[in-house]
């Protein structure tokens, strides 16, 4: 467990984990750029499927960042499964793509 601060920048920097959360978030991409737009909340899909084309475009950059808004979750770890990294991609992406939460 990522349990300190450094822990966690150490975690976001090494190599190996940025590539698995790099597959993780290039997966999430393809999988957003595949929704339907919806028609309660257009500005929100707007901005996670603009992400998802500039994910694409970029994907080493995408890498680091989404490595750091996951490597800050306390259970994810070197060992975390692939499972865990998708599971947390997926989690932040509305936060990187600056979209509104869902409404309750």
């Amino acid at each position: 467990m990522a349990s300190t601060l450094a822990e966690s920048a150490e975690l976001a920097s090494f190599p190996p984990f940025v590539r698995r959360v790099q597959a993780a978030v290039s997966t999430a991409a393809k999988d957003v750029g595949a929704e339907a737009q919806d028609s309660n909340n257009p500005a929100r899909s707007q901005l996670r499927r603009a992400l998802a084309t500039n994910v694409f475009a970029d994907p080493s950059n995408y890498g680091t960042r989404f490595a750091w808004a996951v490597a800050t979750n306390p259970v994810i770890t070197m060992a975390s499964t692939d499972g865990d990294v998708q599971f947390t991609v997926n989690s932040v992406w509305d936060t990187i793509a600056g979209a509104p939460p869902l409404p309750e």
